[in-house]
């Protein structure tokens, strides 16, 4: 009894194709190299993208920066200013009145000094207000090379004064010069409302 032949089937690679290009060491390299110049221009490409892009994400915050810190500035600039004006008008309300009060008799005191140092022969007449009177007769008798008359001058305040000798008249009136600082206050105020308004 003859069996009949188990056939297998055969996994066995053809042989090389001896007609099938080979590459040689030269063309390898070359192969190798320009794998490598590929890689490296795409690495390359890569690298530049993300410093485009950390470029672009440092100018962003470079700006916001910069804007944080002009309206920093310019809160920091209105809120001085701000202070600034409401002191300088607590000084004139209340600090320059009384200082300048103060003043009027070493104001009167240099005008009787210039008089005496000009060898005045002529009577000089004070006017002032009643309420300061007291305040200013040491000063007058300190003077005794001059002739002085006090008169009480109801409409002056007590930061008025005037010295006559004949026709001439020497008013000093620092109601006025608190006056003139007040406007141009009061100016200065005014001009930072209308930039403000124009800057928003």
């Amino acid at each position: 009894m003859t069996g009949s032949m188990l056939k297998l089937e055969v996994f066995e690679t053809a042989p090389p194709d001896e007609d099938e290009a080979r590459l040689d060491a030269h063309q390898a390299a070359r192969l190798r190299e320009t794998a490598y110049e590929s890689g490296y221009a795409a690495g390359w490409q890569d690298a530049l993208e993300q410093m485009r892009n950390e470029d672009a994400l440092r100018r962003i915050a470079a700006e916001e920066a910069l804007q944080a810190i002009g309206f920093s500035y310019a809160e920091a600039h209105q809120a001085l200013s701000g202070l600034f004006l409401r002191l300088t008008g607590e000084i004139l309300e209340k600090v320059l009145p009384e200082t300048l009060r103060q003043a009027l008799p070493a104001h009167l005191a240099q005008e009787l000094a210039t008089l005496v140092e000009r060898n005045t022969h002529c009577p000089v007449q004070i006017a002032c207000a009643p309420s300061v009177r007291a305040t200013l007769e040491p000063l007058v008798q300190a003077c005794p090379q001059l002739q002085i008359e006090m008169v009480a001058e109801p409409s002056f305040s007590e930061a008025q004064v005037a010295l006559r000798l004949g026709a001439q008249e020497r008013v000093i009136d620092l109601d006025s010069l608190l006056a003139a600082l007040r406007a141009a206050f009061d100016g200065q105020i005014r001009k930072q409302v209308q930039q403000e308004t124009a800057h928003g």
